[in-house]
This record gives C-alpha cells, structure tokens and sequence, in this order.
C-alpha cells in the first residue's frame, strides 16, 4: 500500500476538518431548502442527519488518534512483529474497529436516505415494491457487516489487540469478511446509483430534460468512485499486512472510511440542493451584473438575472401532490431547467 501522505499528522488533521465542514455546509443548505420552499422534513432527511452525526463521530476519533500518536505517526515494525505490540498499536486498533462499526453503519444510513429520495421522487407501484425490498437488503447488508466486525475473532475479541499468533489463531475471517464488506460496498452503491435510470428513461419528456435529471442523480457516482478507492486500499493494505508499518496500514485503512462515509453524504445531499444552489448563483449573478455593469440598475439586461421562475429548478416537495393517484409524482416534483415537468411526463 503506497502512502498518501499517512505519516502527515497535521495533514490529516487539516483534511478531516475541511472534509467535515463541507459536509456541514451541504447538510445544511439541505434542510435550509426544506425551509425556504415550506416543505416537510422527510425520512429521506433525517436518515442523512443521522449519518452526518456518525461522520461528525468518525472525524472526532480521527483527530483524537493523530493527537494520541495512535494514527499518522510510524511505529517502525509489522504487524506481525511481536515488539509492535504497544499501546499505540492498540489504540489504532481500537480506532480502526470502532471505525468499521460506525462507518458500516453510517453507510448503511446513506443508501436507505437515497432509496427514500428515490420513493418520495416516484410513486410507481412496482418501483416502490422493489424499493422496499431495496431497503431490506440494505438493511440487513448494514446488520450483517456490523455483526461480523463484532465477532470476527468469535469470542475471543481480546485476540484481536493482542500477540500477532493470536490474532492469527482466533481471527482468521476477519480479511475474507473485509473483503466481502469492500466488494460489496461497492455494488450497493453502484446500484443504489443506477436504480433511478429505468424510471426517468421512461418519463414522457424531452431527450434533453432527461440527460439533465439523469446528470443530477450521477452526482452518486462519488460515493461509488469513493468507495471502490477504499476497496483497493483495504485489498492492497490486506495484502502487505506483514511488510509494511502497522501505524501507516491502519491509519490509510482509517482515513479512506472517513472519506468514503464523508463524500457519500455529500453525493447524497447534491440531488436536494440543485434549487438553492441555482437561486445563490443567480443572486450572485445579478450583483456581479449591478457592481459591474455600465447599464442602469432598471435595464432589462439586468433584470434577467434575478427574474426567477416560480417554480424553482429543482427537486420539491409539494403538499398538493399527496394527495394524488400512485402512478403520479407523489410528494416531489422533479423540474427541469426550462420549467416544471409537464403533467404528461409524470411517473
């Protein structure tokens, strides 16, 4: 396993921060759109929240292992040396552990908000039973990784911080199980990603509104390159488990969960925030134009720029729309760049 910049204390510390405030940032405009166009806070919502809260936890636990010396700083031995066995060997290890528990966990939050995205989006009968069953697999995916973290040295979980022969006799499924979780992590994302494509292929819309609402949910497409980015690392750590520094394997190992949970939230919140991002933009437009132009403020040159339509582009929920049939838009409408979607284009 190459090293990114694992023995940068600093470096990691100043990532972890910058990575977490944009994923605050992105949370919140979230729920600030909710509030400016009056809409209800779904599940959808607050299963991000909760991942958010798990991702706050995880960036914690980074920073308090760079300040213990447990990540970032080499230990000078394998793990399979008996001397690495030490406290800050064990700290990492703890980390590590409560690293895979919280991020399987916070990723299992992350698929189950998207997959409500998709249900509160699209109110067709047979795409809502398979979401349900989606929703069971993801579930009992999330159930299952976090269970075998807990019992992958079956009872003897000591074996785990302890002598390298230890850890071989009692923990021998903890790889195999690593590489079901990375290997499958990445399938669920990428079908998570993919499921909306059918759906909006089938809308009764213009070629051009439908590459423009597939490009919103492709925004996905992070989590997934995030994720497979912590497969190779996982695999090719696992592999150079007994050549390479003890210290810089679990700190690599660490620091790509947080990444993938972190971007995953992000991926997640981008379909939501397309119409307060357009409405910012377009004030920002419209004062560059004012401070700058040489036409008069009233010029309708000018006015273009913060004339905004009443529908706003993006996705919004619409308490109108709730009470409507099944095969309709149910509490989202999906709008497009040139306007609302039209009534004939309804899923």
């Amino acid at each position: 396993m190459a090293n990114f910049g694992y023995d940068n204390p600093a470096g990691l510390i100043a990532g972890s921060v910058i990575l977490e405030l944009l994923v605050i940032l992105c949370v919140g405009l979230r729920f600030y759109s909710k509030r400016w166009k009056g809409q209800r806070i779904l599940a959808s919502d607050w299963l991000i929240l909760v991942a958010l809260v798990i991702g706050t936890g995880m960036t914690i636990v980074e920073i308090y292992g760079v300040k213990v010396e447990a990540l970032a700083y080499p230990l000078g031995a394998t793990i399979e040396d008996p001397r690495a066995v030490t406290g800050r060997l064990n700290k990492a290890k703890h980390i590590e552990l409560s690293y895979l528990l919280l991020g399987t966990a916070a990723l299992g939050f992350i698929k189950l908000s998207v997959t409500f995205l998709y249900w509160h989006l699209f109110a067709q009968v047979k795409f809502r039973r398979f979401l349900i069953v989606w929703m069971v697999v993801i579930t009992a995916w999330a159930t299952a990784f976090i269970l075998a973290g807990l019992l992958e040295c079956g009872s003897h979980l000591s074996a785990l911080f302890g002598q390298p022969q230890e850890y071989l006799d009692h923990c021998g499924s903890a790889i195999p199980s690593g590489w079901a979780l990375v290997g499958s992590d990445v399938g669920t994302d990428l079908i998570t990603l993919l499921i909306p494509v059918p759906v909006v292929l089938g809308l009764q819309m213009s070629t051009h509104r439908k590459v423009l609402t597939l490009l919103t949910f492709m925004i996905g497409a992070l989590s997934v390159a995030a994720s497979a980015v912590k497969a190779y690392i996982y695999i090719s750590a696992s592999l150079g488990l007994f050549t390479e520094d003890a210290i810089l394997i679990l700190t690599g190992l660490s620091v790509w969960n947080l990444i993938e949970v972190q971007v995953g939230i992000i991926a997640a919140c981008g379909p939501t925030l397309r119409s307060i991002l357009s409405r910012l933009v377009a004030t920002n437009v419209s004062l560059a134009s004012k401070l700058w132009s040489s036409k008069p403020a009233g010029s309708d040159q000018s006015s273009n720029f913060v004339r905004m339509p009443d529908s706003e582009v993006g996705l919004g929920a619409s308490t109108e729309n709730m009470s409507k049939a099944p095969s309709q838009l149910s509490h989202y409408e999906l709008e497009m760049v040139n306007g609302a979607t039209k009534p004939g284009s309804q899923v």
